[in-house]
């Protein structure tokens, strides 16, 4: 069964039936029309679902803002108990985030190959392969690929040939790539802010299977 984010990217700004002065959170754009949907290494890094254990999240189980959008209010309300991990985050703490922030442990086994001066060329940021298992001498019976990396520190190593093999942890910049699925939505937050102001956008999110 698969887990998919809903939500709204929403703002505080003046709407129709305010008062001159008056401000109030309004949906901007909902997550669905900026493409994000499934992203499992972004739910357990930003938000603490589907969680591997290796992630500080930025903002989980915040529950709704009390001045949440009628929008999000509305169609929150028509998923019911299927809805879980209801949350938000502000630009202001997207801003914030340490992309290069590694994971709380080693997290991959990262293949490279060597080069004639010795240098190490990255061939693949996570792999689990049986010429890895014969190198290490993994089970590949008896070990689940997902916990591989806790088996070992970080920084150790194994080669065969010219193949290196190396146990790393990732980074948040690693699940989340500033060109990945998250880009749109970071980029209508920014728009947004340059407007209204960074205290003035946030994302308001809940979760289904």
């Amino acid at each position: 069964m698969g887990t998919s984010i809903h939500g709204f990217v929403e703002c505080r700004t003046w709407t129709r039936g305010l008062d001159v002065d008056e401000r109030a959170w309004c949906a901007a754009i909902s997550l669905s029309m900026l493409g994000v949907t499934r992203d499992y290494d972004a739910f357990d890094c930003l938000f603490g679902v589907r969680s591997s254990g290796n992630w500080r999240p930025v903002a989980a189980d915040r529950g709704l803002p009390l001045d949440a959008s009628e929008t999000a209010r509305a169609e929150l309300a028509e998923w019911g108990e299927a809805a879980f991990g209801i949350t938000w985050l502000s630009w202001d703490e997207v801003t914030a985030i340490d992309w290069d922030e590694p994971a709380l442990h080693p997290t991959d086994i990262a293949q490279y190959r060597q080069l004639p001066d010795q240098t190490l060329e990255l061939v693949y940021r996570s792999v689990w392969s049986r010429r890895f298992a014969r190198v290490s001498g993994v089970d590949t019976l008896t070990v689940d690929p997902d916990q591989i990396a806790v088996l070992w520190d970080e920084g150790t190593e194994w080669k065969a040939g010219d193949t290196v093999f190396r146990v790393e942890r990732a980074t948040r910049r690693h699940l989340v790539p500033p060109d990945g699925l998250w880009h749109a939505v970071w980029t209508v937050m920014r728009a947004l802010a340059h407007v209204h102001g960074d205290e003035a956008v946030r994302l308001v999110a809940w979760f289904e299977e």
